[in-house]
């Protein structure tokens, strides 16, 4: 796909976008707080890869990490013009929840609880924890394109994940969620 798209084929362009576009609009704004700053980094993003696709090479890194590591400097650059640190945001709210129409009220409601109570640890995890959940648990991206995006090793991002997910369950474990449900509830 992407060889036609350096070849100037609309199609493949157009299928290019179509399928990154809902993750890196997701990962803008997940970092921005703001819809309309996250559609003008994804935006921007696109523009600045597709200038650059005929100099595109493949490597080991995904084109999804290409552009994510294009949407990551971008939020960079978006917080230095505005010279303010990044907006928290729960993270909860850019997932999109899969409902289980079996599910009865009362556990649907639970179960929001249970996200916001999720999010809530999430944010008390240190910042490069977070994000090593966020890209691995939360994205799915896999640890070698996790480790050129934050410029570790391999090794150190497997680290961080194990000690983020430790954390996490001691941080379940305080405040009493076990097993997917809180202590003592059904």
């Amino acid at each position: 796909m992407i060889a036609k798209a350096q070849e100037g084929d609309r199609a493949a362009l157009d299928e290019l976008v179509t399928t990154y576009w809902p993750p890196i609009y997701r990962l803008a704004l997940s970092k921005t707080g703001s819809p309309e700053d996250a559609q003008e980094i994804a935006q921007d993003t696109f523009l600045r890869a597709l200038a650059a696709l005929p100099r595109y090479k493949e490597t080991n890194a995904t084109f999804k990490t290409y552009l994510s590591r294009i949407t990551l400097n971008l939020i960079i650059d978006y917080y230095r013009k505005r010279g303010r640190a990044p907006h928290l945001v729960d993270i909860a709210q850019y997932n999109e929840p899969i409902i289980d129409t079996s599910t009865r009220p009362d556990e649907a409601v639970v179960s929001a609880e249970q996200r916001r109570e999720v999010s809530r640890l999430l944010e008390l995890l240190p910042e490069e924890q977070r994000r090593v959940i966020e890209l691995r648990i939360l994205q799915g991206v896999a640890i070698a394109d996790v480790a050129r995006i934050m410029g570790k090793s391999s090794a150190a991002i497997k680290m961080l994940q194990q000690r983020a997910l430790k954390k996490l369950k001691d941080l379940f474990d305080e405040n009493g969620i076990t097993g997917g449900r809180e202590a003592g509830a059904g």
